[in-house]
């Protein structure tokens, strides 16, 4: 396996009736999987809490 691929591993997680509602109504108008919603939305919350780490010093 090449150095750069990433390794997709399942996650089980919870959430409110309506979040589904909301994430199978965006997924079909941008025809993309809520799986693919999902890593979006975490790269982005990582991204962000990197920066805010860096921004006081912690790394």
């Amino acid at each position: 396996m090449a150095a750069n691929v990433k390794k997709k591993v399942p996650v089980t997680t919870h959430l409110y009736e309506d979040q589904v509602d909301m994430l199978n109504k965006i997924a079909k108008e941008l025809q993309v999987t809520k799986a693919v919603l999902f890593r979006n939305a975490v790269e982005q919350l990582l991204k962000k809490y990197e920066e805010k780490q860096l921004d006081i010093g912690i790394k």
